[in-house]
């Protein structure tokens, strides 16, 4: 390999390396996991508006209930970023897993 290919393929490294921390550290702090509570937050919602509407002897249409409100901001690429992040880890986890139990095996 010469130091040009050499050079080029760290800087690909690098980049995929910078990329997979930012999705990394997305998915660590939490915005994932807000986005799904404020879904549930807004079904239930829904769902004490339906009962209230029932007690009321409200006429009721399901199709209000459906509505979302939320916009969806994610993308295809995205989507993979995070489906790619989430087997990282299982990978790094288990290749952790595996070179401590080569070492211990060694002490």
């Amino acid at each position: 390999m010469n130091k040009k290919s050499s050079s080029m393929f760290l800087k690909i490294i690098g980049v995929l390396f910078i990329i997979f921390m930012g999705l990394f550290i997305a998915n660590i702090s939490g915005y994932y996991e807000s986005r799904i509570r404020n879904k549930v937050i807004i079904t239930e919602n829904g769902i004490k508006e339906f009962e209230n509407k029932i007690k009321n002897g409200e006429e009721i249409d399901i199709n209000s209930f459906f509505k979302s409100k939320e916009v969806d901001y994610s993308s295809p690429i995205s989507r993979l970023g995070d489906h790619l992040t989430d087997n990282l880890l299982v990978v790094i986890s288990k290749g952790g897993k595996f070179i401590k139990d080569i070492i211990k095996s060694l002490f």
